[in-house]
């Protein structure tokens, strides 16, 4: 369970910094404005340059209201995501890191991986306190599982949670950081890198690992994994961890772009100690 320790510090320590001096990942600005609701209808027919002014994003938080509007029906989901897939391969390395931006975030709630992601700072407290678990043993699993994964998920919602964090570790993430490395950094200042930063730790970490054979997908595997109540049975047994460890993490050039961009490439060298 050794490498499930070093995720669990890894995405801890990230959120920590991140979010030391956050309210909440994202306030809606809209609202505060008192501008009201983004109109769901509408959004299905607007252009990106719409979507983007709609969205709150370069005002530095993405509205609530507009994630809501966007995923209000799949009609309106699909149209969205078409025209923002469309945005991030227009040329201009500003209009695509925005619309990247907007991706990942649309299907981190579409797909309920959000309510994971964001219980990954509860794990410092495990971690740095007085009485940390011991992830090898049931009682520190538990202790794991019952601050990372909502109580009301179900097993079913946790694997397709897994799966879609693989999947956007390898399109949406990995696109905003291949972004970044292509044209120097960031182009707009104003997109949160520090909640793409908590979100691609977690997805890069499932990218990187692979179902053992019997288990249909890697979503499959840690559940069964976090499940596992067999003292004989390790981690090892239900995925498949690459050569270098969850430590080659740190040598991923755009995790690393990432992470630099947010503000934070000394992290990099510190987790690579």
């Amino acid at each position: 369970m050794k490498h499930l320790k070093k995720l669990a510090l890894f995405s801890a320590i990230l959120l920590t910094l991140l979010m030391g001096s956050c309210d909440a990942l994202f306030s809606n600005k809209f609202q505060e404005f008192g501008l009201g609701q983004v109109d769901s209808a509408a959004l299905a027919s607007a252009n990106s340059d719409t979507l983007i002014a709609q969205s709150g994003i370069n005002s530095g938080d993405i509205s609530q209201s507009f994630i809501d509007a966007a995923l209000k029906d799949d009609t309106t989901k699909n149209a969205v995501i078409a025209e923002l897939t469309t945005a991030s391969t227009s040329g201009d390395p500003k209009v695509e890191q925005t619309a990247q931006a907007l991706l990942i975030e649309i299907k981190l709630q579409d797909t309920g991986a959000k309510e994971v992601v964001s219980n990954m700072g509860g794990l410092l407290d495990l971690f740095t306190g007085d009485d940390q678990p011991d992830p090898t043993t049931a009682a520190g699993m538990n202790a794991i599982i019952d601050t990372l994964i909502p109580a009301d998920m179900s097993d079913e919602d946790l694997v397709s949670v897994f799966n879609n964090l693989d999947l956007l570790a390898n399109n949406e993430i990995a696109d905003f950081g291949a972004n970044l490395v292509a044209n120097g950094g960031l182009q707009n200042d104003n997109i949160d890198t520090a909640s793409i930063a908590q979100t691609a730790v977690l997805a890069t970490v499932v990218e990187v690992l692979d179902p053992v054979a019997g288990y249909a997908s890697v979503g499959e595997a840690l559940v069964a994994a976090l499940n596992n109540e067999d003292p004989a049975k390790d981690f090892d047994d239900f995925v498949i961890i690459p050569a270098g460890g969850l430590d080659d993490l740190t040598n991923d050039a755009n995790l690393t772009a990432i992470f630099t961009a947010a503000g934070l490439g000394d992290l990099i060298d510190k987790l690579d100690s």
